[in-house]
């Protein structure tokens, strides 16, 4: 039996040498750097093309990959400039955006170790190596409860700023714990209080959606992520908030598509906070507003 895991393992580990030479000159490009809280002169692997961590999270190109040790059973991500990691404790369940504490490692439910592996199709995941029980892969680093949940854009932190191209990519999870965050929360109070200063403002829950002609709902971004706010039917905003996509509050109800093959359950959610509302989409892997 040992004898047969063993050679299991090692065809494992030739298949993922071959698969990175393949994919290596199309995903990765290799630069010697030294980086804060580890050893000068590190190999970092650049992603070149956007990647998959998990099931639903992507890590921009421009990513920096570090092995934090020999063993390789664990990798630091270093964002390029503009991107942050919306991070969520798994013990108190506070979520942070953070430009640091990215990471992915793999554990051994048994002795020995495992090894940390990037395949094009899976993502990242856990070779078996020394150990004797499980693998177990997180998007954590080994030492930390903070879980990426998220990556999002630092530069569209202002709901009247003018729109960035990039979008910010989040798993299910981190789409609610979106709303958690204090910089989220402080931003979309700023920007309600502005709009209703002057005008009565309306009861969310209690809004017909299929009749009410005095409110719009308009589609916007922040920190990246695509999200819907009950706005006043006043053409002036749209100088304010030149990029908005504006639509009735009845077609609103059915914003929300899967724009992959990932699922087919793609609905619009509401997350209450400060007296004000939110909407968003969620549901399968790449649900998105019409």
């Amino acid at each position: 039996m040992n004898h047969l895991k063993n050679i299991l393992n090692a065809f494992l580990l030739l298949s993922f040498i071959v698969i990175a030479a393949c994919n290596k000159s199309e995903l990765f490009k290799e630069e010697i750097w030294d980086w804060t809280g580890g050893p000068a002169n590190t190999k970092a692997t650049i992603l070149t093309q956007p990647t998959l961590l998990g099931n639903d999270i992507y890590l921009p190109a421009g990513t920096k990959c570090i092995y934090s040790d020999k063993s390789h059973h664990e990798v630091v991500f270093i964002l390029p400039k503009g991107y942050a990691f919306l991070l969520r404790n798994r013990e108190t369940r506070e979520s942070e955006i953070s430009i640091e504490g990215g990471g992915y490692s793999c554990t051994c439910t048994g002795g020995g170790g495992c090894t940390t592996f990037y395949n094009e199709d899976l993502g990242y995941g856990c070779l078996q190596h020394h150990c004797s029980g499980s693998c177990v892969g997180k998007r954590t680093k080994s030492e930390s409860a903070d879980v990426i949940e998220g990556v999002l854009v630092l530069d569209n932190d202002r709901i009247d700023k003018r729109l960035v191209s990039e979008k910010a990519s989040l798993s299910d999870l981190g789409k609610t714990s979106f709303f958690d965050l204090k910089e989220v929360q402080q931003e979309l109070k700023r920007t309600y209080d502005i709009v209703y200063k002057y005008l009565p403002k309306p009861n969310f829950k209690d809004l017909d959606f299929g009749k009410e002609i005095n409110f719009v709902y308009a589609k916007t971004y922040l920190y990246g992520f695509e999200i819907g706010l009950i706005l006043p039917n006043d053409s002036g905003l749209y100088k304010w908030m030149p990029d908005l996509k504006v639509t009735s509050l009845m077609e609103a109800s059915k914003s929300c598509k899967c724009s992959g093959a990932s699922g087919t359950s793609c609905k619009l959610k509401r997350a209450g906070l400060l007296g004000y509302e939110a909407y968003y989409c969620n549901g399968c892997t790449t649900c998105e507003m019409n």
